[in-house]
């Protein structure tokens, strides 16, 4: 196929959580096959009626992964259809084909309550 050889792996949107309105989708890219480093761009979604201020995610891997995250676009995702995004780095230290896998804790504020969701996420697409 005509200018293939210029594109980096291809890999399906994983729905990372999907809880009380707020959804994460993850899209990742990587180099080549062969790197032990994913680019991870999530994208943080609100459905509600109200937006969500101080939203803030925090992600934590097993000692077998180094993370890297970058800041995100906005702290506050605004009513029905607000969106945040967010850059991840996420590499294997070894090419050991341990699973990846992170916990994600997931605040904000809704009408000035505050809100903690976590969420394991295991389901990477298996070529990773």
């Amino acid at each position: 196929e005509f200018g293939s050889e210029f594109e980096g792996m291809s890999y399906p949107t994983l729905t990372a959580y999907d809880g009380g309105g707020v959804k994460v989708l993850f899209d990742f890219e990587k180099t080549d096959a062969n790197s032990l480093t994913t680019v991870i761009m999530a994208t943080f979604k609100n459905s509600l009626p109200d937006p969500l201020n101080d939203f803030l995610c925090k992600v934590a891997v097993p000692r077998h992964l180094d993370l890297v995250i970058g800041p995100a676009s906005t702290e506050t995702l605004r009513s029905r259809g607000g969106t945040m995004t967010q850059t991840m780095n996420l590499t294997r230290k070894r090419s050991d084909g341990k699973p990846l896998k992170m916990r994600l804790l997931i605040e904000y504020k809704r009408g000035g309550r505050a809100v903690r969701e976590t969420a394991d996420v295991t389901d990477f697409p298996a070529d990773l």
